[in-house]
């Protein structure tokens, strides 16, 4: 098992897997063996790399009854145009990927104890918790990552209005993010 860069933030989490029979022995092995056997490393990378050993059932049903989140189906990129989708994938672990009609955003949480963290990083939307998988959120950083243009362009100047409306400017502007 690969040493945290970080042991004090994400050993309580992995004993919390580890305790709801989520990351069972052999689990924790076969993603360590996929790894590569890493000397040290975060627990976001241990368990998207894990993405296809963890079993869903197990790692949604503690989600949803250990720290509150919902399935609202599988989470599928959605972000297209919408101001928090511009530019590279944010740091962490829990992803928005789409916008409500409410304004409020979904989120797809990888790591429960970061929600304080990613709910700064939003701002003032309302976050509704969405139980993802590992699988789903690697999916949904790789969309993320593949924004029409974004490699090639520089991020966007972000402006506000005068009505507090968050605008784009041209320069480095990329498809879907307007």
């Amino acid at each position: 098992m690969m040493h945290f860069v970080d042991a004090a933030r994400d050993s309580p989490l992995l004993a919390e897997l580890r305790d709801e029979g989520v990351l069972a022995p052999d689990v924790v092995s076969r993603i360590d063996e996929a790894l590569g056997r890493p000397e040290t490393g975060t627990l976001c990378d241990f368990l998207l790399a894990g993405a296809p050993f963890i079993p869903e059932k197990p790692w949604l049903s503690w989600l949803i009854r250990r720290h509150g989140c919902h399935r609202f189906g599988r989470a599928l990129w959605c972000g297209d145009g919408e101001e928090w989708a511009c530019g590279e994938a944010p740091p962490g672990s829990n992803l928005p990927y789409r916008s409500c009609a409410d304004g409020s955003i979904l989120v797809a949480v990888l790591r429960p104890d970061l929600m304080d963290a990613t709910a700064a990083r939003l701002g003032s939307r309302r976050l509704h918790r969405a139980a993802a998988t590992p699988a789903e959120i690697r999916a949904l950083r790789s969309a993320w990552n593949r924004l029409p243009g974004w490699d090639a362009l520089a991020p966007p100047a972000v402006l506000k209005d005068g009505v507090g409306k968050v605008q784009h400017g041209t320069v480095g502007l990329a498809q879907g993010c307007r």
